[in-house]
């Protein structure tokens, strides 16, 4: 590392704190940023939780028996809306994938990863669907928030997190409150259970996999692009089931409602870009607050809309599990950014070692000390 470089960093670093903590000018423009940042983050995550919270709404409205109760054939509506907007969008704009190059270039690869992923996001969409069919979207919902315990238990058993006495205490508030929400269900059923169930986890085995595979075979891709690979191959298992199983009143209940079909599809497709929006633009902590925020509002517009009935246990439930989600988000952010301050301070620390020899120094009033 160059001498000149690495000293440069350290007074720049430290020029900087200073003006910001003496009131100079370089502290109002951090003031500006930090409302603009507020004010995006309200924007988006104010259109996540609406785009969100509508989708399961509307979900739950089509899925009735006087209107399209298919859930397959819903699904692919889903999924054939998503492959075909996704292309115009890339085509229209291209530089929301930036990851498309590399991609095409593994296509063979990627392919191979996407086939069994989208087999296993088609059978997660198709059995969340056909859920609203027998249970209410408040309990399923309080079902979703277990997914969380789902993913670390899984993790564990593939070697992708250390297990720890710590997260188990946190993820059991979690399974406490989930248990409390279900015997707390007035009307269960077991089948909208057992559906749900198995929704979340071949939910959570994609997602699992998917993220080991894809890092494994180095081709980290972004939401969008692996959007455009995923649906079309979701798309194939869902239309030949759909075709196995059909009946003509599946074209009659499509014929009656198809603008509204239409209009819950293209709000799947809405979703997909706006969390890969949330997902680039925003914090780690404005994501948990978001989802919280978002849970809460589902299962309240869910009485309100629905009429769904959550009884005093549910209530009581939903909050344990909001507070076990929040201490787990908590401990996972603090994680996060102990190895992104690790990260940091390796290549300086190194640069500073090998001009001065020594463990660490002392300039411009700032402490560089080396990673032990």
């Amino acid at each position: 590392v160059d001498p000149k470089t690495a000293i440069s960093v350290v007074q720049r670093r430290a020029g900087r704190w200073g003006a910001a903590s003496c009131g100079q000018p370089g502290s109002a423009m951090l003031t500006a940023r930090e409302v603009k940042l507020v004010a995006e983050t309200i924007a988006i995550g104010g259109c996540y939780i609406l785009i969100s919270a509508s989708l399961i709404a509307f979900n739950k409205y089509l899925m009735n028996a006087e209107r399209f109760p298919y859930a397959k054939a819903m699904t692919a509506m889903h999924m054939m809306m998503t492959s075909c907007m996704s292309l115009l969008l890339y085509l229209c704009v291209p530089s929301l994938y930036p990851t498309m190059g590399k991609a095409r270039e593994n296509y063979r690869t990627l392919l191979k990863y996407i086939l069994p992923l989208g087999f296993l996001f088609a059978l997660a969409l198709y059995c969340s669907n056909r859920a609203y069919l027998y249970s209410t979207v408040a309990f399923l919902q309080f079902c979703k928030e277990g997914n969380v315990a789902l993913i670390f238990a899984m993790s564990c058993l593939l070697g992708l997190q250390v297990f720890s006495w710590h997260k188990v205490g946190i993820l059991t508030i979690v399974v406490t409150g989930c248990s409390l929400c279900a015997h707390g269900e007035v009307n269960f059923v077991w089948a909208g259970f057992l559906l749900q169930i198995t929704s979340q986890v071949a939910e959570c085995s994609k997602n699992l996999i998917g993220e080991m595979l894809m890092s494994g075979a180095g081709m980290k891709l972004d939401v969008l692009t692996f959007v455009l690979f995923q649906a079309p191959c979701s798309l194939l298992p869902l239309l030949v089931s759909v075709a196995l199983s059909w009946e003509f009143e599946i074209w009659l209940a499509f014929k009656a409602h198809w603008p509204l079909i239409l209009l819950n599809a293209l709000n799947a497709f809405a979703l997909n870009v706006v969390i890969a929006t949330t997902l680039k633009r925003l914090s780690a902590v404005a994501f948990v607050i978001i989802g919280i925020v978002k849970d809460s509002v589902i299962v309240a517009t869910s009485g309100l809309v629905f009429g769904d009935h959550i009884s005093a246990q549910q209530q009581v439930g939903f909050a344990v599990i909001m507070t076990g989600i929040a201490c787990w988000s908590h401990m996972k952010i603090k994680e996060q950014q102990e190895s992104d301050k690790l990260k940091e301070s390796q290549p300086l620390t190194r640069g500073i070692r090998g001009i001065c020899g020594i463990r660490g120094i002392r300039g411009a009033g700032l402490m560089v000390s080396s990673p032990r």
